[in-house]
C-alpha cells in the first residue's frame, strides 16, 4: 500500500486525487494534503482533510506513516521545493512533482505526469534570469542560425529563440532523426507559425557544405552548440573531437566574419580550464579562436558552463536510468565534485551574452558551491523511494581518463570581472598570436598524416600560449 500526502490543496492537487482515485490498481491511499495557506487548514478536499503546512509535514509522514509525497502546486517556489525536498529525505519518504505548470493551468493534470523530483529543483541558489528587453533587439525578425540544434542545449535554445519571433531559424545538426522530433515539436507550438524553420543536416567539419548555407541564408546571428562532449570516449579519438571541436569552430568562425555576421556566440565548458581531458583542450582552442576572430572584427562571445543538468547523456540522466533498473548507481569516486545548472540557466547565459559588447571574452554563470557527484546521487536515490547502500546500491568505480575530481571557472592569471548583470562574471580572453588561424589550418591539412600523441602536443603547444614557437611539422613546408 502507498501511502501518500499531496503538498497543494488546490485545484491541482484535487486533480491529482481524482486521477488517483480513478486508478485502484495502483494500490494508492491518499491520506491527507498538506498546504501553506492558513485558510486551506484544518478543512477537507473531498473528504481527504488538510492536515497543515510545511512546519508540519515531518510529524504528520510520522503519524500517518507516509511514504510518498507529491508535490502539486503550480506557483510553488524553489525554495519550498527544497524544504520539503530536505524534509522527504530525512524522513526517507519519495518525493514525487506535478512538473507541468501549463499543464495545471489547463487542467490537464494525469497520473503520467507525476514524476520523481528534478534535481535542477534542489540546487541551492536560484536560478539566473535574463533580460528580455536587451536579447529581442538582437533576435527578433532576424535570420538565426543554430548548430547542434537537436541536441538538449540546441533544443532548447531553439524553443527559447522562437518566443523572440525571429524571421528565419537556421537547424543545422548532423542527426537526422534529432532534427525531425524538434520539427515534430516546434510544430506543435504556437509560434511555428510566425518563424520559418530551415532544417539542414549538415557537418560543421565540412566548410563547402555550411559555406552554402550562409550564402542562402545570410544569417544575421549564429550560436554554434554542437561539440563532441564525453570525456572519456572522446580520449580515444582524438583525431575526431579535433577536427569537429576545433575545425568545425574555425569553419563556422570562417565564415560568419565572411558573411559579416552580426553576432557569434560559442559555447564553452569549465573543463576548458586548465584542460586535462582532450575535450576540454579542443574547447579551450575554441575559446581562443573565438577571440582571434573578434579581434578581427566578428562580435563574438563564449560562454563557459558548468555541467548541465538534465542533458543528453548528464550524470544526472545516467542515475536517472539506474535507479529505475533498481541499481547500482556507478560513481567514479566519492569525492568527485562538480558545478551544476540548469538547461534553462544554460540557454538564459548564451541569449543574455549574445546581447554584450562581443569582444571575444568568455561569459561565465556564477553557479554557487560545487556538488559532490555522490550527495547528488544519493538525493536522488532517497526521493526515488530507496536507502542508499541498502535496497540501492552504489557502486565506486574509480576515476576515467580524462577527468578530474574538481572543475574551476577561470584562470587565475586573467582578469574576471563582473558584467552588467546579476550573476554574470566576464573573463578576459588572452590575444594569441595572430599565427593561431594558420598553425590551425596547417595541422589540418597534416591531421591524417601525423600521430595522434603529435596532434595533442600541437594542441597543448597553443594552450600554453606557444603560438609563436609553433610545432615544426604543422608549420613545415
Amino acid at each position: 500500500m502507498r501511502r501518500v500526502l499531496i503538498y497543494g490543496a488546490g485545484e491541482a492537487g484535487e486533480m491529482v486525487l481524482q486521477e488517483i482515485r480513478q486508478r485502484p490498481e495502483e494500490n494508492i491511499v491518499v491520506l491527507g494534503f498538506m498546504d501553506d495557506d492558513n485558510a486551506k487548514q484544518g478543512r477537507s478536499v473531498a473528504h481527504v482533510p488538510v492536515r497543515g503546512g510545511k512546519d508540519h509535514l515531518s510529524a504528520v509522514i510520522r503519524e500517518l506513516d507516509i511514504n510518498e509525497v507529491i508535490i502539486a502546486m503550480p506557483s510553488i517556489r524553489k525554495p519550498v521545493i527544497r524544504e520539503v525536498a530536505r524534509i522527504c529525505k530525512r524522513e526517507r519518504v519519495k518525493l514525487l512533482i506535478v512538473p507541468s505548470t501549463r499543464a495545471i493551468i489547463e487542467g490537464r493534470v494525469s497520473y503520467e505526469q507525476i514524476k520523481i523530483i528534478h534535481p535542477a529543483d534542489l540546487l541551492e541558489r536560484e536560478e539566473a534570469h535574463i533580460e528580455s528587453r536587451r536579447i529581442r533587439e538582437y533576435l527578433q525578425g532576424r535570420s538565426i542560425l543554430v548548430t547542434g540544434a537537436a541536441g538538449s542545449i540546441g533544443n532548447e535554445l531553439v524553443r527559447t529563440v522562437i518566443s523572440y519571433m525571429p524571421r528565419q531559424l537556421i537547424l543545422v545538426d548532423i542527426n537526422e532523426n534529432g532534427l525531425f522530433y524538434l520539427l515534430q515539436a516546434l510544430g506543435d507550438g504556437d509560434h511555428g507559425r510566425m518563424t520559418d524553420f530551415k532544417p539542414h543536416v549538415a557537418d560543421i567539419k565540412c566548410k563547402p557544405m555550411l559555406e552554402t548555407l550562409f550564402t542562402l541564408y545570410r544569417p544575421d546571428v549564429v550560436f554554434h552548440t554542437a561539440a563532441y562532449k564525453h570525456v572519456p570516449i572522446m580520449e580515444n579519438n582524438v583525431r575526431m573531437i579535433f577536427l569537429n571541436n576545433v575545425i568545425g569552430t574555425r569553419n563556422l568562425l570562417e565564415l560568419a566574419s565572411c558573411f559579416e555576421v552580426e553576432r557569434f556566440i560559442g559555447i564553452s565548458t569549465d573543463k576548458a580550464v586548465y584542460p586535462v581531458s582532450v575535450m576540454g583542450k579542443t574547447k579551450r582552442i575554441g575559446e581562443l579562436l573565438l577571440k582571434s576572430y573578434a579581434i578581427r572584427g566578428l562580435r563574438a562571445s563564449s560562454v563557459r558552463f558548468g555541467n548541465v543538468l538534465g542533458s543528453n547523456g548528464s550524470v544526472m540522466t545516467v542515475f536517472e536510468r539506474q535507479i529505475g533498473r533498481g541499481g547500482p548507481v556507478t560513481i567514479t569516486s566519492p569525492d568527485m565534485e562538480r558545478y551544476f545548472m540548469t538547461v534553462q540557466e544554460a540557454v538564459s547565459l548564451v541569449l543574455q551574452a549574445g546581447s554584450m559588447d562581443g569582444q571575444g571574452d568568455i561569459y561565465v554563470l556564477e553557479m554557487g558551491n560545487p556538488i559532490r557527484i555522490r550527495d547528488l546521487a544519493e538525493n536522488m536515490i532517497i526521493l526515488s523511494g530507496y536507502s542508499p547502500g541498502v535496497d540501492m546500491e552504489i557502486s565506486y568505480t574509480g576515476v576515467r581518463a580524462g577527468e578530474k575530481l574538481r572543475e574551476q571557472l577561470f584562470y587565475r592569471e586573467v582578469d574576471v570581472l563582473q558584467s552588467s548583470f546579476k550573476g554574470i562574471s566576464i573573463e578576459r580572453c588572452p590575444v594569441q598570436d595572430d599565427r593561431l588561424i594558420e598553425i590551425l589550418e596547417n595541422i589540418e591539412e597534416r591531421v591524417y598524416l601525423i600521430e595522434e600523441e603529435d596532434l595533442l602536443h600541437d594542441m597543448d603547444c597553443i594552450i600554453r600560449g606557444g603560438v609563436a614557437v609553433a610545432p615544426s611539422h604543422a608549420l613545415s613546408p
